[in-house]
């Protein structure tokens, strides 16, 4: 203030000026301007109020911009905490994961059946100096460790790491899923000799979500084929029936047609890993329905389709083929946990195939659903020819006329020119002429040779043809013999077949021959051995009296199982004796040799009955064997279409997987059981919560992890 005085006042001083008035400005500034000046040298009230005011608001910008900058240095301290807890769990579950494998009797999750998970058990492998996994003289890893993290509820929660040493190598699904229960509910039991120890990675509040990423499978091709195997995860499931659900989700752009089909050629649920035949569960036609196989629309239409214009890739040549016709259209299949489904009898295969085969049956085809099925019956039809047991074919063999003219030795057993293929019940026999001339036979007969382990010499049989005893064939034709009633033929035995000349034959009688060069004696010609087959070509049979199938051994992957039911769908001709009797047996040995008697030593005979295994042993491995009887004219065979075994299993972790086909109308497709979805990878989600002197502070993180078991 006194500044600005000071100038004005050095403003007014000048030289004294004339004036009007006579006055100079000195007396100006002295009269009228200084006592101005010298009043304002105080403050009034409005000022001063004014001066407090803008006082007050420096000052309180200044303690909130100090206060705010503590606050987010106190805020940022502890999320800088919570995220270095939050980043050091997920990348210790992370390098954890990647030294473990998803798979049955691996992995373990709780809650069970449930959509997301909130702690996890797998097994873990340790590495060694060159940073390879450690290995099994199989070549199998080595699971060294089971690894548990889960939180553990409490002021704060707990982040524990739970760690099982050394692991139990063969530990059941159900084993590791009751362990994990109970290191949750803070037991920690250990499975046999093992040792556990527990880790605190840190404490806080926190939720710890495991949840399978989305999968899908698209079966567009321009072109219709086979996908490869699709393994889309894992699952924990409990005994009994669940609901296996494929759902439109879309189409390829490629996909110009208005459908959205799917192909289902087989899938798997179960820990056995039993396969399930996409067309078996359309129940026509005498397929079995209910308790096994049976299936539900959201839409859409089924079929079955016969695939084998496409390749000879599908499984049993068929599949189900189901229509849907928009997006969230849906097939649900019933799969019951679990049994054995031997529908095409080759997974696996037939240990003992006895006068019985595994084959396509075509008759089926005539019939819903209109394709045909892979089966067992009994085998009938040429079981032997000339050609089978020779080397070369000669048109023409003069016959001379002696008694007997000719006698063929067909060989069975384990003779070098055996080619005897099947066993059967009435025969006839197949006579040809030679391209030179006519054959006019007569006293036509079929024997029995003294050879083999069941041979009865002597047993001998006229031919007849048209109940004639004699039979003209002209020349370069051919004539079968009439059905020698009751006639058994059995492969491991010698037959003799012979036949003179008829009384008006004319002078040269001419026949077909078959000659084998290793072998001296074929036959005898006019009493001197050769090495010719003599106008003989081929044996035909009817059905055998019996059969018998005795099915490959099947790992059910549990021990002790439950067993439940058995049942199966055959086709049989009862009037004509024609019939299927089934008996089962289990052991713990893969071979089972060490089985006991099989349950039902008469065999089951109500294929569709309640035939209950309550009884049968509990083994983990299990076999069947079916009996096959015909009698009558031999002219049918029962037809042995399916198989089911069925047992209770304890709950565990199981892998779907599924043989889809692909096609130029295939849509896109995501599958979940009882509303769950599959894990392949793991998608992990941590959220970690900490009250702050301002409030509550979060991090949050998410990984995706597909454990492969290659520490990257």
């Amino acid at each position: 203030m006194q500044k600005n005085i000071d100038h004005l006042r050095q403003l007014w001083i000048f030289p004294t000026l004339p004036s009007r008035t006579g006055r100079n400005t000195e007396n100006i500034y002295e009269k009228r301007i200084e006592p101005v000046l010298e009043k304002s040298r105080a403050f009034t009230l409005v000022e001063a109020a004014i001066a407090t005011a803008v006082t007050v608001i420096v000052i309180a910008g200044t303690l909130s911009t100090f206060v705010y900058g503590l606050r987010a240095w106190q805020t940022e301290s502890v999320k800088n905490e919570i995220n270095m807890d939050l980043e050091r769990a997920m990348e210790r579950i992370r390098q954890d994961l990647r030294l473990s494998s998803v798979g049955i009797g691996l992995m373990a999750f709780y809650p069970a059946n449930a959509a997301e998970y909130t702690a996890i058990s797998f097994p873990m492998s340790t590495v060694d100096t060159n940073g390879l996994l450690m290995r099994e003289s199989t070549g199998k890893i080595r699971w060294t460790q089971t690894v548990v993290y889960h939180v553990h509820p409490g002021s704060p929660d707990q982040f524990r790491r739970t760690v099982f040493s050394p692991r139990k190598t063969n530990a059941t699904p159900a084993e590791l899923y009751t362990q994990l229960q109970s290191v949750v509910q803070g037991t920690n039991t250990c499975l046999t000799g093992e040792s556990v120890n527990e880790q605190v990675i840190f404490r806080n509040l926190v939720n710890l979500r495991i949840r399978p990423p989305e999968m899908q499978f698209d079966g567009y091709s321009p072109t219709y084929c086979k996908a490869q195997t699709v393994n889309w995860g894992s699952v924990v499931l409990s005994n009994g029936p669940h609901n296996l659900t494929f759902t439109i989700e879309g189409k390829n752009t490629n996909n110009t047609s208005a459908s959205y089909d799917v192909g289902f050629d087989w899938f798997s649920l179960s820990p056995s890993a039993s396969r399930r035949e996409g067309e078996i569960y359309l129940p026509l036609n005498g397929h079995p329905i209910s308790p096994y196989y049976s299936y539900s629309l959201s839409g859409g239409t089924v079929v079955a389709q016969d695939m084998s214009s496409n390749g000879a890739t599908w499984s049993g040549n068929c599949q189900l083929t189901y229509r849907g016709v928009a997006v969230s259209n849906s097939i649900t299949f019933a799969v019951p946990n679990d049994l054995w489904c031997d529908a095409n009898f080759d997974n696996p295969p037939g240990i003992i195939v006895s006068n019985v085969s595994r084959k396509t049956d075509d008759s089926f085809i005539a019939f819903p659903p209109f394709i045909p099925d892979t089966v067992i019956s009994m085998d009938k039809g040429t079981n032997w020819t000339a050609e089978g047991c020779t080397e070369s074919m000669i048109g023409s063999v003069d016959v001379p006329n002696t008694t007997p003219a000719v006698i063929n030795i067909i060989y069975g057993g384990t003779n070098p020119a055996a080619a005897i293929t099947m066993n059967g019940e009435w025969v006839r026999v197949k006579f040809e002429a030679g391209t030179n001339g006519n054959l006019f036979i007569e006293n036509a007969k079929i024997s029995r040779q003294a050879s083999g382990t069941n041979a009865v010499a002597g047993t001998t049989s006229d031919l007849y043809f048209g109940s004639g005893s004699n039979k003209k064939i002209l020349a370069g034709s051919n004539a079968w013999s009439d059905w020698v009633s009751g006639y058994v033929i059995d492969q491991t035995n010698n037959y003799l077949v012979q036949f003179d000349l008829h009384t008006d034959a004319e002078v040269f009688n001419n026949a077909r021959g078959w000659a084998n060069s290793t072998v001296p004696f074929m036959s005898a010609m006019g009493g001197a051995a050769t090495n010719l087959i003599i106008g003989v070509s081929a044996l035909e049979v009817r059905y055998p009296a019996s059969g018998l199938y005795r099915s490959g051994i099947f790992d059910t992957h549990i021990a002790n199982p439950a067993y439940k039911t058995l049942k199966w769908t055959h086709v049989e001709y009862l009037a004509e004796g024609a019939d299927i009797d089934i008996r089962v047996r289990s052991g713990n040995q893969p071979d089972l040799s060490d089985a006991g008697a099989w349950l039902e030593t008469g065999y089951f005979q109500l294929c569709n009955g309640v035939n209950s295994l309550a009884s049968l042993s509990p083994g983990r491995y299990v076999q069947y064997e079916a009996l096959f009887g015909c009698a009558g004219l031999h002219t049918n065979s029962a037809i042995l279409r399916d198989v089911t075994i069925a047992w209770d299993v304890p709950t565990g972790l199981v892998d779907l997987q599924v043989d889809f086909s692909k096609g130029p109308t295939y849509g896109i497709v995501s599958a979940t059981v009882d509303g769950q979805s599959f894990i392949k990878g793991l998608e992990i989600e941590m959220e970690i919560f900490k009250q702050g002197t301002f409030g509550t502070v979060t991090a949050q993180g998410t990984m995706e992890v597909r454990p492969l078991n290659t520490n990257k």
